[in-house]
């Protein structure tokens, strides 16, 4: 019943548009993807993705058309699965995951490695990973503060408690950016020529961090008073 009700309201957060998808014409992020994190916490790594994949297909027939190939919802249900297994204590699967999106992503044909960014507009530039938030994410994943995250989430303290769903929401969000950049380069992008390709990697790598951030706070706007408000339902759900 959680997982159906839930479902529902991600279809029809799915369908309110917020700010542009950089590279696709025409598609656009959604409030759904400010919430992707906070089912992972409260269902965990396989209801939130349940959840979430059904909420998607019931937000085909309610107005929001599929950009890749029917595959939309997988971006926000790796997100969801990341931040689940670390909240039940398994963040070892996390880690795995992770890697191998990382990986996957390094290794597409399609997908850049490295971008060249100039010290002066048309002088030397620099080669710069195109993956370094990401890999930001993966050492707070790993480090002894990875080992922390969900405890800090049930803290009393509403600093600690925000502070924990932010390193939460960040982690899954980068991971939901490498799903996403994954589908966008095995869907989209052959479509394009090289040029073009280029060009939209160029943009995204200059986008992607401001659009992180952006995801993430709002994810902690919507998400942190839900937890507090069922803090007691979260604790026992989490366990």
């Amino acid at each position: 019943m959680l997982v159906a009700s839930l479902a529902a309201v991600y279809a029809i957060l799915r369908i309110i548009p917020t700010f542009p998808l950089v590279g696709v014409p025409g598609a656009y992020f959604s409030v759904a993807d400010f919430i992707a994190s906070l089912y992972g916490i409260l269902l965990g790594p396989y209801l939130g993705p349940l959840s979430i994949m059904l909420g998607t297909f019931i937000g085909y027939f309610a107005g929001r058309p599929p950009v890749f190939l029917g595959l939309d919802f997988m971006p926000a249900a790796i997100n969801s699965m990341v931040v689940g297994f670390i909240m039940r204590g398994k963040r070892k699967y996390s880690v795995i995951i992770y890697l191998v999106l990382l990986a996957l992503f390094f290794f597409h044909p399609y997908a850049p490695r490295m971008i060249h960014v100039g010290l002066n507009y048309g002088e030397e530039s620099f080669a710069f990973p195109f993956v370094w938030m990401h890999i930001v994410g993966l050492i707070i994943l790993v480090s002894p503060v990875g080992t922390h995250i969900s405890k800090l989430i049930n803290e009393k303290s509403i600093k600690m408690s925000a502070i924990g769903f932010l390193l939460l929401s960040l982690i899954g969000t980068l991971s939901q950016h490498l799903m996403g950049n994954l589908l966008f380069s095995s869907i989209i992008l052959p479509t394009l020529s090289a040029e073009a390709a280029n060009t939209i990697w160029w943009g995204i790598f200059w986008v992607y961090p401001i659009e992180r951030v952006i995801i993430v706070i709002l994810s902690l706007i919507i998400g942190l008073p839900i937890i507090r408000t069922l803090e007691t339902s979260v604790v026992n759900i989490t366990k």
